[in-house]
C-alpha cells in the first residue's frame, strides 16, 4: 500500500511539474555600446561592441564643462557639438574636463541610453 502511494505521488509530481510552461525571454542585442568624443570633427561617435565605428545617430546628449569656479551645462540634439559649446570651449585658456551624459541613440525605433563619457579638452596652443 505504501509502495503504491509512493509511486502515485511520484508520478503525480512528475506530471504536475512537467505541465509547467517554461518562459524563455530574449533581449535584443544592441549594436551601440559606447560613445567616443572625436575632437577633430567636434562630435560624438557611436561604437559597437567590437570597437568599430557605426552609423547610428545620437539623438541627444548633455555636456558639462568643469571649470575652477563653476560647471557649465549645454545640451545638443545631434552628434555634433552646438555653436554655444564650441565658442565656450574656444574661450578656455587651460585644459578642462568634459562630461558627456544622458547620451541617447535611436536603434530599432527605440531610444537607448549609452554610458557617460569623460574627456579632457586641451585648448589650441598659440
Amino acid at each position: 500500500m505504501r509502495l503504491v502511494f509512493f509511486i502515485a505521488s511520484f508520478l503525480f509530481t512528475v506530471i504536475f511539474y512537467a505541465q509547467q510552461p517554461l518562459t524563455i525571454k530574449f533581449k535584443k542585442e544592441s549594436m551601440a555600446t559606447k560613445a567616443v568624443f572625436d575632437n577633430i570633427e567636434m562630435k560624438l561617435i557611436v561604437m559597437d561592441k567590437f570597437g568599430n565605428i557605426t552609423q547610428i545617430e545620437i539623438r541627444n546628449f548633455k555636456l558639462f564643462i568643469k571649470e575652477k569656479s563653476a560647471t557649465k551645462e549645454f545640451e545638443s540634439f545631434s552628434n555634433n557639438l552646438t555653436q554655444d559649446m564650441l565658442t565656450h570651449l574656444n574661450k578656455l585658456k587651460k585644459s578642462t574636463k568634459l562630461f558627456f551624459t544622458n547620451i541617447y541613440v535611436e536603434e530599432h525605433e527605440h531610444l537607448e541610453k549609452l554610458p557617460d563619457v569623460i574627456e579632457i579638452w586641451f585648448p589650441v596652443c598659440k
